[in-house]
């Protein structure tokens, strides 16, 4: 079985080292990474399948890198924001987001998402082969 990859792109402490242990108990490769420059350090030499991603960020804004850097490299991302606004949530949507999730939200509910995207990605490697 592949090992799945994920990026955590988050500034809060707290929400790092709880997510940290659910991906560590789903068996998940994993780095957090504290600001978009890291991030973008981290994405020049690994290859990420899923990107988690807050918007608000201490050198930048999650849209925006998102936007600029991710979208290209086409990796599913999941927003994970305090920003619940309906509009930051359709903008979300629009740039082209896998899904968006406010906060407070629930591990096990962000585990599900991630899960199913790790299906739909397993069955289109299936379906191209």
């Amino acid at each position: 079985m592949r090992k799945i990859n994920i990026l955590l792109v988050e500034d809060n402490q707290t929400i790092t080292k709880g997510l940290e242990y659910a991906f560590e108990q789903n068996k998940f490769l994993y780095a957090s990474c504290s600001s978009i420059e890291k991030a973008k350090k981290y994405l020049e030499s690994t290859k990420v399948n899923i990107i988690i991603l807050d918007i608000s960020l201490p050198d930048g804004n999650g849209f925006d890198f998102y936007k600029n850097v991710i979208k290209n490299k086409k990796i599913p991302t999941i927003f994970l924001t305090a920003k619940d606004t309906e509009d930051d949530i359709v903008k979300g949507f629009e740039l082209g987001a896998e899904d968006y999730i406010t906060k407070p939200f629930s591990t096990r509910e962000l585990i599900a998402r991630i899960n199913r995207i790790i299906l739909r990605e397993k069955n289109n490697e299936i379906n191209i082969k």
